[in-house]
């Protein structure tokens, strides 16, 4: 016979183990009420213990859901407690109550006359009376973690906006002296400041790339924190998509033949559209940035632009399609890796750096447009990213 006990004291635990066990019994044992519902949906028992004040749900509430279901409703379950009340147990759907301490020359025989249809009772009206009083305390219980809920999320809040705060801050105290960096070891590797030999010369080209690096992490911090806090707002004009492709391409160009990535572009039909075009060829950036770092070395990244159409006409909007041959992004995972800094592989020791910021941004600037950011599965089998928004503002 297989018994399920729910109790958070150790001790008491190896008790009832070591007095079932011993008379033949199998115990598999919770320590907390969500953990003995689900290992009682999972093992079946013949017999559920459930002590009443345990952590996370108490006896009451795990009671009512094992009762509830009817693949468990049958199950005998005995309150075996040194609290609760005994009325209000085997109203709520206990079958049988036992206290603590429990009495050891007895209680394996207590059990097993529950198994063999044993059931404690209370009458109609007492039964009435009880579920009257645990819907009051349910309601009254409901109504004060509401309250918690909604101060607690009113301090995560205040808390997530002060973060954004000190981020956009910081960004922007560590952007000021990276122009006179990259200005003077500019000046540096062209000799203005005199005679530079290859190795020197050599070094400062890393340090450019470096602080080129670190340049566009700084910016995609403002650019996020910005978008967080309500401090942008586009400068839309008359834009060409395929300039505003050529750019992003360009702009991606050395990454892609550093892992040597080919870029296979096609502007299709496409007409001009009110956008923000600095932030438009951005936001495309990013996408394509993004497919040729977690993409495979040599793989084909393609960009697409293409005119859509919905409706008699009337409905027009421009779409911005990047296609990997990486190894895609879980379905469950696609709405995730939009949120600030958050990253498939966050590991220390993941391949690929990066805050992971560059996907929150494309899909805030698609949101200004009107538009959204849509992620698939490309002919390839990697990733499909489509930066879709209307050819002219609602407003």
């Amino acid at each position: 016979m297989k018994v399920l006990h729910i109790e958070d004291r150790r001790e008491n635990r190896l008790l009832v183990r070591k007095l079932l066990e011993s008379r033949g019994f199998t115990v598999t044992d919770a320590a907390d009420g969500l953990t003995g519902i689900e290992l009682a949906f999972e093992t079946r028992p013949d017999l559920i213990l459930v002590d009443i004040n345990i952590p996370g749900l108490d006896g009451y509430a795990v009671v009512t859901k094992l009762k509830g279901d009817p693949r468990l409703a049958d199950i005998p379950v005995v309150a075996i407690t040194a609290e609760g009340d005994r009325r209000r147990a085997l109203s709520l759907g206990f079958d049988g109550f036992l206290t603590k301490p429990i009495q050891m020359a007895t209680f394996v025989d207590e059990l097993r006359q529950f198994l063999e249809g044993k059931r404690e009772t209370v009458s109609d009206a007492e039964r009435t009376t009880q579920l009257v009083e645990e819907n009051r305390r349910v309601v009254d219980h409901l109504e004060a973690k509401v309250r918690e809920l909604t101060r607690a999320n009113e301090r995560l809040r205040e808390v997530d906006a002060l973060k954004m705060e000190v981020l956009r801050n910081v960004s922007h105290e560590l952007s000021t002296p990276m122009t006179p960096l990259l200005g003077y070891v500019k000046m540096l590797a062209g000799a203005e400041l005199g005679p530079v030999t290859d190795a020197q010369r050599g070094v400062l080209t890393r340090m450019d790339g470096s602080l080129h690096r670190l340049k566009g992490l700084i910016d995609n911090l403002l650019n996020v924190t910005r978008f967080a806090t309500g401090a942008v707002s586009l400068q839309r004009a008359v834009v060409d998509p395929g300039r505003v492709v050529e750019q992003a391409v360009l702009a991606t160009r050395e990454a892609a033949a550093a892992r040597a990535c080919t870029l296979d572009v096609a502007v299709g039909a496409v007409e001009p559209v009110i956008a923000d075009a600095g932030r438009l060829t951005d936001a495309l950036r990013q996408v394509i940035d993004n497919a040729i770092r977690f993409g495979p070395e040599g793989q084909t990244v393609r960009v697409e632009a293409r005119l859509v159409v919905e409706g008699d006409g009337d409905r027009r909007g421009l779409e911005l399609i990047v296609d990997d041959a990486g190894p895609g992004i879980a379905p469950e995972l696609r709405d995730r890796v939009c949120q600030p800094f958050y990253q498939v592989d966050g590991s220390a020791t993941r391949q690929v750096g990066g805050a992971g910021l560059g996907l929150a941004i494309a899909e805030r600037t698609c949101a200004l447009h009107g538009g959204q950011l849509r992620i698939g599965r490309a002919p390839s089998g990697g990733a499909r990213v489509v930066l879709a928004i209307p050819t002219r503002p609602d407003h």
